[in-house]
C-alpha cells in the first residue's frame, strides 16, 4: 500500500475543492491515485477540516470567480513582503496558488484599463438584444421561404391538373 505525504494530499483535495474545482475522478487519474482513497481525503477534510485545517475549508468554498477586485489586491499587497515558506502557508490559508497572486499583481500593474462589470453588463444586454432581434428576423424569413416554396409547389400542381383537363376538353 501506497503512503502519501499530508502535504500531496493536501494539494490534491485543494485541485478538488479549490480554485480549478476539477472533478475527483480527473483529479485521481491525473495524480495516479485511487479514486476511493482521493474521495475519503476530501470527505475527511469537508467534515473535519483534517487536511486542509480549519483556516483553509472557510477560504475553499470562495471560488476564485467570486473574488472582488479590492480582495484580489488586499490580497496581492499582503502576500508582497512574504518570503517563499510564508507565501505559500498564506495561499493555501487563502485556498489560492501562488501563481494567480503573481497573475492578480501583473493585471493590477499594467496599463491595460478592464471593464468595469457594469460595462460588461450593458454590453451583454445590448448583445442579447441584438442577438434576439437576429433570431426573430431569421424565423420571420424562414416562415416566408417556407410560404413561397409552398406556393410555387401549388402552383405547379394547379398547372398540371388544369393542363390535363384542358387537353380532355380539345378532344
Amino acid at each position: 500500500m501506497a503512503r502519501f505525504s499530508k502535504e500531496f494530499k493536501e494539494s490534491l483535495v485543494f485541485k478538488v475543492l479549490g480554485g480549478s474545482r476539477q472533478s475527483i475522478r480527473a483529479v485521481a487519474r491525473e495524480a495516479n491515485v485511487g479514486i476511493s482513497s482521493l474521495h475519503k481525503w476530501v470527505q475527511d477534510a469537508k467534515i473535519s477540516g483534517g487536511i486542509l485545517g480549519a483556516a483553509t475549508t472557510e477560504s475553499v468554498n470562495k471560488r476564485l470567480a467570486d473574488w472582488s477586485q479590492a480582495e484580489k489586491f488586499n490580497a496581492v499587497v499582503e502576500s508582497l513582503s512574504l518570503k517563499a515558506e510564508e507565501m505559500n502557508h498564506y495561499c493555501r490559508q487563502k485556498g489560492i496558488y501562488s501563481s494567480q497572486l503573481a497573475q492578480w499583481k501583473l493585471d493590477f500593474m499594467s496599463d491595460e484599463v478592464t471593464p468595469s462589470s457594469k460595462q460588461v453588463a450593458s454590453e451583454l444586454k445590448t448583445l442579447r438584444a441584438q442577438n434576439k432581434q437576429l433570431q426573430r428576423e431569421l424565423h420571420r424569413k424562414e416562415k416566408a421561404l417556407a410560404e413561397a416554396s409552398a406556393l410555387l409547389l401549388l402552383k405547379k400542381k394547379a398547372d398540371l391538373i388544369w393542363e390535363t383537363v384542358e387537353d380532355d376538353v380539345s378532344q
